[in-house]
Order: structure tokens, then sequence, then C-alpha cells
């Protein structure tokens, strides 16, 4: 697996061909023991850099989630809307959130070499 961005303190962000996968770190999993709903953005949906863009319902309430780029999302991961407990279960596996596009490459450069890996691996 590629190496792992920290973001907001508890999302991980993946880059891979350009794409960005986003998900939930062990940090934020540290937050809560349960998932109720996974509330994510729309496929082709635009994001905005550091703007809410979707909420877990969670047992110690909603976590929001957010976006590092402005881009459009190309894949949200169905599985974790019908079975929000992914998240937990396998969360840099199949617990992935959503999947951004961004609009400038150049933030994929500055995000990049802010990077640090967030896996224990």
């Amino acid at each position: 697996m590629k190496d792992l961005i920290t973001y907001m303190g508890y999302e991980w962000v993946m880059v891979e061909d350009g794409v960005l996968t986003i998900g939930i770190n062990e940090a934020g999993l540290d937050e809560f023991t349960e998932v109720s709903a996974a509330n994510l953005p729309a496929e082709q949906e635009e994001v905005v850099t550091d703007e809410v863009c979707g909420e877990l319902d969670t047992d110690q309430g909603p976590m929001n989630l957010y976006c590092p780029v402005e881009g459009v999302v190309v894949e949200v991961n169905e599985a974790v809307i019908e079975n929000p407990s992914l998240i937990h279960e396998d969360n840099f596996g199949d617990g992935w959130l959503f999947r951004v596009e961004p609009k400038n490459a150049e933030d994929l450069d500055e995000l990049s070499s802010a990077s640090t890996n967030d896996r224990d691996e």
C-alpha cells in the first residue's frame, strides 16, 4: 500500500494515479465504537478544501468528513453506506469512504510533500 497522509488528525488519505482515497484512521476510530450511518458525498459532487463534505453518525455524535483538496468525487464506497461497521472492521481496506479527483494537479504535489505514513506496517 502507498504511504498514507494524515488529514484533520482522524482521516487518512492515499494518493494513487492522481486520485485521492479517503478513510478514517486509528485516531479517528478511537473516538467512537459504532457507526450507525455514513452520509458520504455523492458521485460527481464538487468538494471544497477543508469544508464539510459528509458525516458519520456515531455513538459519540456526528463526525464531519472533509476533503484536503478541491475536486470532484469520482467514487463512493456503497458497501460502507450499506454496512457502516466496515469502517471499524477494515478501515484501511474495505472501509474506505470516498475517492476524489483533484481539480488542480498541484494540490496533489502539495499534499504529497506533507505526507506522513499513518499505518503501522
